[in-house]
Parts: C-alpha cells; sequence; structure tokens
C-alpha cells in the first residue's frame, strides 16, 4: 500500500466561508459577518438603480400589506430584476441577518406577477441592509448567565396553548456532551392580528 503527502493550502483559522466573514472580537469571541455578501448585493443594487439605497431601520413602513398593492404591474424585464433582488436576499437570510426574513419570503411569493409597489419594496430592504451591513453574529459556546433577567410566568389557560406538552419519546437517547442553550430574541404581539 502507497502512502501519498499532499501540501494543504488555505489552512489556519477561518477567515472566509460561504460568504461570510470569521473573526474573532476582542474578548476572543470567534463571530461571522455578512460584510462583503451584503456590499456586494448593494454594490449591484447601487449599479442597477444608478444610486446607493437609502438606509432604512426597518424592512417595511410599519402597517404595510404588500398583498393590497394595486400599483402598475412590472414589464418582463423589471419582472426578472425583481426575481434577482429577491433570490439575492434569500441567500442572505439563510446565513444572516434574520430581521429581514419575513419581508423578503413575503415579497417572494409575488416573483411570478410583481407590482412596482414590490420592487420598491425590494429596494427599502436593500436600504436596510446597507443600515446593518456592519452587524456580526458571535459563536459563544459557554452557557449564558441569565441570572439578572427576571421570569415572567404567564396564564395559558384561555389560549390555544392550555392544555398543551411536552412529547417526549419514552426511548430517547441519553445526551452526549455538553449542555446547549438556546436564545431567541422576538418582537411580536400574537394576540394582535397579522400585520407585515
Amino acid at each position: 500500500m502507497q502512502t501519498c503527502q499532499f501540501k494543504l493550502k488555505g489552512t489556519g483559522p477561518a477567515k472566509f466561508h460561504l460568504g461570510c466573514d470569521f473573526f474573532r472580537d476582542e474578548e476572543g469571541v470567534l463571530c461571522y459577518a455578512l460584510k462583503k455578501c451584503i456590499e456586494k448585493i448593494l454594490d449591484n443594487c447601487r449599479r442597477i438603480f444608478g444610486a446607493w439605497p437609502k438606509p432604512t431601520t426597518s424592512p417595511l413602513v410599519n402597517g404595510d400589506h404588500p398583498e393590497l398593492d394595486t400599483s402598475e404591474l412590472l414589464n418582463e424585464d423589471d419582472q426578472k430584476l425583481h426575481q434577482s433582488l429577491i433570490g439575492a436576499l434569500q441567500w442572505v437570510i439563510q446565513i444572516g441577518p434574520f430581521d429581514i426574513q419575513t419581508t423578503v419570503m413575503s415579497l417572494s411569493h409575488f416573483c411570478a406577477m410583481p407590482r412596482q409597489g414590490h420592487l420598491d419594496r425590494v429596494k427599502r430592504i436593500h436600504g436596510c441592509l446597507s443600515k446593518m451591513r456592519h452587524a456580526a453574529n458571535k459563536i459563544r459556546t459557554g452557557a449564558p448567565d441569565y441570572s439578572n433577567i427576571p421570569v415572567k410566568m404567564y396564564d395559558w389557560e384561555c389560549t390555544c396553548y392550555a392544555d398543551a406538552k411536552e412529547e417526549i419519546p419514552l426511548d430517547a437517547p441519553k445526551p452526549k456532551g455538553k449542555p446547549v442553550t438556546m436564545t431567541s430574541h422576538f418582537d411580536a404581539n400574537l394576540s394582535r392580528p397579522y400585520q407585515w
């Protein structure tokens, strides 16, 4: 049996992978950001529309309903443009900014027959991306300390979750490795009607 040795390129700490920049912050925590990916998308937007997108803090105007849009239907070329821009944004939300996810997926429903108002909303999403282009996600391996966060108790008796119980299989394997704490941040009011 013959053994071969190969010289490897690009070994060492990850710096760039699948459109993400990897780096460590001042505390040594591994971070990833989509700076290059977002810059490329924004540059494409500037090239297409002739100007940088106007920075915004939210992907949609409060109370906006894209499904009620009655503006003019786009021509075939602008339809393709809308589809291309939505496709690029779908890639971005797969690996990074989750706060534009609902808006991107909502506007993707109109790819078959988008209107001018839908394309304008896609431009606004680009403006939201430009505002947060330097944001990064941190990958921490230690358990977070939530001891100073008050725990709110809710009465679920008058909701559809009143009798909900977690189903755990009796034959579930014993967990291995360190425990994992998942942390989610949300901004929603489920008692109101659905809003875009």
